[in-house]
């Protein structure tokens, strides 16, 4: 978890994707951060794409499934209520989760402008 790590904590990392499309990331679970307005954000990671054919980092974020905070998320709530899935990280049961990120077409992914 991110409290364990501390609020200092600030991960990096980059994954490619094998030939099916698939990547996976290993991190931390990390813990509930300040937003801008001194309020608290949900738990929640920041994710980047980038890919051929897509001139600019496409942003968005994974909450998780399981976190209480998820639905009180600003952010979150933001978002159309009927997209709001596209954002969250499905517990698997084994500490992972599974994040479907869709970048056109059916259930595509919500993007943030940056």
């Amino acid at each position: 978890r991110g409290d364990a790590a501390g609020a200092a904590f600030c991960g990096f990392g980059r994954a490619a994707t094998g030939p099916p499309g698939t990547f996976t990331f290993h991190t931390i679970k990390p813990g509930a951060v300040p937003g801008p307005d001194g309020h608290l954000q949900a738990p929640h990671i920041l994710v980047g794409v980038m890919a051929r054919g897509i001139m600019s980092r496409c942003w968005t974020r994974m909450y998780f499934d399981d976190e209480s905070a998820t639905g009180e998320d600003a952010v979150l709530r933001c978002v159309p209520a009927a997209r709001r899935h596209t954002l969250i990280g499905r517990s698997t049961g084994d500490g992972r989760y599974q994040f479907d990120i869709v970048v056109q077409g059916q259930n595509e992914t919500v993007f943030f402008d940056a």
